[in-house]
């Protein structure tokens, strides 16, 4: 360490390596080991090789996954193209989903009794009478319904009628 003396004052000079040969001798913990591993010698834990097998098993498994979802997607996505120009020529007022069509009771009377039926509002009376004809094992043409004295047209619905819960609906089997 040198010092000078300059306008008054007292400088001191350090040797930069000088200080870099004390810090080297103020460490005085020895170097850590070096291991040196033979690649033959090392042997994989067999517990890591079943997971790496693993892993790389799931990788396989989750990209066929993959490749599954592309293909149901690409699928959907062709099916909902060939409904959307499908739908083009249906009617503009789809039929409305069975939990929001509103159902009814009808009575059919004849000879032997009153047998009831649910069927909905906008359902046309043809499917009712069919039913009947196939409960009852007569010819539909040979029956004839009427609704408060009026014949109804197999086209008709209760909804069109004004029918309410529990009407009743006369039938007449036709002479021959």
């Amino acid at each position: 360490v040198e010092t000078e003396v300059k306008h008054g004052g007292v400088v001191q000079i350090l040797d930069c390596d000088d200080k870099e040969k004390e810090e080297e001798e103020e460490d005085w913990l020895p170097p850590p080991p070096k291991i040196t591993v033979d690649p033959q010698k090392r042997c994989e834990d067999p517990t890591i090789k079943a997971l790496r097998l693993q892993k790389q098993e799931l990788m396989l498994f989750a990209q066929s996954a993959q490749e599954v979802l592309r293909t149901v997607e690409e699928s959907v996505r062709r099916d909902l193209e060939a409904t959307k120009q499908s739908s083009e020529c249906l009617p503009e007022n789809p039929p409305k989903p069975a939990s929001e069509r509103p159902k009814i009771v009808i009575s059919i009377q004849e000879k032997a009794g009153l047998k009831q039926f649910r069927v909905y509002m906008d359902d046309k009376f043809e499917r009712l009478f069919k039913m009947y004809a196939e409960k009852v094992k007569l010819d539909l043409q040979s029956l004839a319904f009427c609704f408060d004295g009026d014949k109804i047209s197999p086209t008709a619905t209760p909804e069109s009628l004004g029918m309410e819960d529990n009407d009743i609906i006369e039938v007449h089997a036709k002479s021959n």
